[in-house]
């Protein structure tokens, strides 16, 4: 098309010259161009056509299964159905290869489809029927349907799904549901090309058609200290029915030695009475990486770990509960242990490095909202998230058992309101307070406020969207111990600092970020560009002890299911005026999860209040 337009340019040029008696050697000139620009087009269409290609052949030594993205839209899908009866339910399974959910059958295979379709031990159909909330002559719930679908797609095991609702004919009452996955390929042995590591793997999901997976990878790192790492795990999925997962995980490199297991219940649908966990790990760290780009830190700590949570949820009685289907009553209990049986100190001299021995135990009641709305390309590209829609709230009291700070009761509220404004965006608001008692005096106080609100997508001319994201994350804390500081870094606001240097009682973090997303793809990638501006202001007791750290940035989002890339994250952060030891002014930083992302808010799953949202600091496990 430019070259078109330069020839045109040409001919008006000629016939003007022509008019005004201009030499005939600027017309060779001219055409002389003209035919450059032709040869530099043809150029740059090759490169492309190479760069493709080259693109497809590094997808196939990094290969790896992958799930399609489908838009999943929640209850509305089936919200026509509702109150039909089911007649009968279908469960398909297909091949991986060559067949789509929309065209399920196929005869034309490559050598390479038959035979891995050939070797498939297909998911047996019960695996899919047992996660199934509904079952024949049930009247359709739309949010049984949805939380099935929601199941289906986070067990991260089927390349595809869909759940069809069919019609019987004669009948207005009656349907018949189908229930189509599409098998991801057992066997696997895969690679990867990272930004810190080159890995490489064997992987199998749902093992011999069942709901089982083993993962195995050794991984090379770009670091001479800590140059190899291996790690991996074993999961059975959904035992018996039950919606019972457990998962046993190990690694092993120069920095990391240990393994835990985990056995978990969530509560996995609106009609879901208990969930809980066990969860145990045992580690030897010699050096922790808070950043991947960074220098290691020196541990060298030996410690064991224990988490135990139980909690049940009922619908509220009489007609209150029929005008609020999706309104529950919650109660649960909890206990945390963290035990370090051998350490180098319990808090280093600068304080950035506590391995103090902790055990609470804690019990909360409330009320949640079992429903959310679904968006797609906000935080993650293309995915489906799921966000909290209406009223939430939590009472939380306990024993906590600090190795410095020793016995003392802790009460905590936590209450969420989420609410998606037409022809606006979303906004989510969270406000929590949390603090000990002990001989009468109140310690360790913090409020926190939590304001979130994203734009809808907004065209900007007809082949790029934008949105827009602001925060606000507020913590006032009050007669703070030491070492029990409000801390900001990359995990409360501040994007691409990984140390605990910038502390007080109290912290202003406000976050503003741009995202501009192509409607197309380029190479088959989805993309996103952002720029963004953190300010955090940390004050100590006295309104003039303040300090005020700035960033300003912009990224790059990219997801290319081909390549095996779910979400890739690259930022450039700098920070003006920073003025801490040892950090330069800017930072890059990499990875697969967006950490500014709205986490849904766990209220079923007590914990003690810290700026770092509902994960206590010491539990990172």
């Amino acid at each position: 098309m430019k070259a078109f337009y330069v020839l045109l340019f040409c001919f008006i040029a000629t016939g003007v010259q022509t008019l005004f008696a201009q030499s005939p050697y600027d017309d060779e000139v001219c055409l002389d161009k003209t035919v450059k620009q032709l040869k530099q087009a043809e150029r740059q269409k090759k490169l492309l056509k190479g760069l493709d290609k080259t693109l497809i052949y590094i997808s196939y030594l990094s290969y790896k299964d992958r799930s399609f993205d489908r838009p999943l839209t929640g209850m509305a899908e089936y919200e026509p159905y509702r109150n039909k009866i089911i007649r009968n339910i279908t469960i398909q399974v297909i091949d991986p290869y060559r067949v789509s959910v929309e065209k399920p059958q196929n005869d034309h295979y490559n050598k390479f489809q038959k035979f891995a379709n050939r070797i498939q031990i297909k998911t047996k159909d019960w695996v899919v029927r047992n996660d199934l909330l509904f079952k024949h002559g049930d009247r359709i719930v739309p949010v049984l349907f949805a939380d099935t679908e929601k199941n289906l797609w986070q067990r991260n095991t089927f390349k595809d799904l869909k759940i069809f609702m069919l019609p019987v004919e004669g009948s207005e009452e009656l349907i018949d549901v189908v229930v189509m996955v599409q098998d991801m390929w057992s066997w696997g042995l895969n690679t990867s090309l990272e930004y810190n590591k080159v890995a490489g793997g064997i992987q199998f999901k749902n093992f011999l058609g069942l709901p089982q997976s083993i993962t195995n990878w050794v991984s090379l790192n770009y670091r001479k200290d800590n140059l190899w790492t291996v790690y991996g795990n074993y999961q059975y999925e959904n035992i018996r029915s039950s919606h019972i997962d457990t998962k046993l995980s190990y690694k092993y490199s120069n920095f990391t030695k240990g393994g835990q297991l985990e056995i978990t219940r969530d509560f996995f649908s609106a009609n879901s009475k208990w969930a809980g966990h066990i969860k145990a790990g045992i580690y030897r760290e010699t050096n922790a990486l808070p950043n991947s780009f960074g220098p290691s830190i020196p541990t060298n700590v030996f410690y064991n770990w224990q988490d135990v949570w139980l909690a049940t949820s009922f619908k509220l009685p009489g007609s209150f509960g029929v005008k609020h289907e999706f309104l529950r009553f919650i109660l649960s209990g909890r206990m945390y242990r963290n035990n370090y049986i051998t350490r180098p100190f319990k808090r280093s001299e600068d304080g950035a490095q506590t391995f103090i021995d902790r055990t609470y135990f804690l019990g909360s009641i409330g009320f949640a909202n079992w429903n959310y709305y679904v968006d797609h390309s906000v935080f993650y590209l293309g995915q489906a998230e799921y966000f909290s829609r209406g009223l939430n709230g939590a009472l939380i009291l306990g024993f906590d058992y600090d190795e410095e700070l020793q016995k003392r009761f802790y009460s905590g509220i936590q209450m969420e309101y989420g609410k998606y404004i037409d022809k606006a965006g979303y906004y989510n608001i969270r406000a929590s307070y949390g603090g000990f008692t002990k001989k009468d005096s109140y310690q360790q106080i913090l409020i926190r406020i939590s304001q979130n609100f994203y734009t809808r997508p907004i065209k900007l001319g007809r082949k790029f969207m934008f949105r827009q994201f602001i925060s606000a994350n507020i913590n006032l804390g009050f007669n703070r111990p030491l070492g029990k500081e409000l801390i900001v870094n990359d995990g409360s606001g501040m994007r691409g600092i990984f140390t605990n240097y910038i502390r007080g009682t109290r912290s202003y973090v406000f976050n503003f970020e741009t995202d501009v997303y192509p409607t197309f793809k380029v190479l088959g990638f989805t993309s996103s560009l952002f720029a963004f501006v953190d300010i955090a202001i940390t004050q100590q007791n006295s309104l003039k002890e303040f300090q005020l750290k700035q960033a300003y940035g912009a990224g790059i989002r990219l997801r290319n299911l081909g390549l095996g890339i779910g979400s890739f994250e690259l930022t450039f952060a700098y920070y003006p005026n920073l003025n801490i030891t040892g950090l330069k002014p800017y930072a890059i930083s990499g990875g697969f999860e967006n950490k500014h992302s709205i986490i849904p808010e766990d209220l079923f799953l007590p914990t003690i209040l810290s700026t770092e949202g509902s994960q206590l600091m010491t539990d990172v496990h």
